[in-house]
């Protein structure tokens, strides 16, 4: 039953079946370490965080109510928790943009592309950096609506629902972060059509 509807597996995983729940995590488990990602820039941090999400939804699954669809209210869940762990940890690292070192004390292996131009290839790791600096730049609670927005494809409403703020916060998040971003970055900001 690959189709099971979120629904359908968080009854399954109430009433005890731990295969149920499983099939949540694997079904979620990316797109809320991509969140978490989204909001640390750690690599090891966002692993934690999401660990540190399903526990919480496991020892908590009694506590969901159905009143808004399972992934918002994980969403809510992970949003908080990365929000939280931000808080509590100031990175001075700077953003891993190719994550795929595992080995911390070497910097990400990156290799050129032999039919990309060098100069080209300078130019997006100079943006690379200046994203890096911009992103760093934004509060918490900015790098998880822009994250949500651009990222997770999230609606506004979507938005507003898994955070529990007014779409006209969500409204006013993404404005100053995308003007913090044009800012940082150099280049005029152009406010998106609603």
């Amino acid at each position: 039953m690959a189709d099971d509807s979120d629904e359908l597996l968080v009854a399954q995983a109430k009433a005890g079946s731990k295969e149920a729940y499983g099939k949540l995590v694997d079904r979620h488990y990316e797109m809320v370490y991509g969140l978490s990602y989204g909001v640390l820039n750690h690599r090891e941090s966002s692993l934690d965080v999401t660990q540190e999400v399903f526990l919480k939804v496991f020892a908590d699954l009694e506590k969901y109510q159905g009143r808004s669809k399972f992934k918002t209210w994980l969403y809510r869940v992970a949003v908080n928790a990365a929000i939280d762990c931000r808080r509590r940890i100031r990175y001075t690292d700077s953003i891993d943009l190719t994550d795929v070192s595992d080995d911390e004390d070497r910097a990400p292996l990156v290799i050129p592309d032999p039919k990309q131009d060098p100069l080209e290839s300078a130019a997006q790791s100079e943006m690379r950096d200046g994203i890096e600096k911009a992103l760093n730049q934004l509060s918490p609670d900015q790098r998880a609506v822009l994250t949500l927005r651009e990222w997770q494809g999230f609606s506004y409403e979507e938005i507003a629902e898994a955070l529990h703020i007014e779409i006209g916060t969500v409204m006013s998040r993404l404005f100053y972060a995308r003007r913090r971003l044009a800012e940082v970055l150099g280049v005029r900001y152009k406010e998106e059509v609603l």
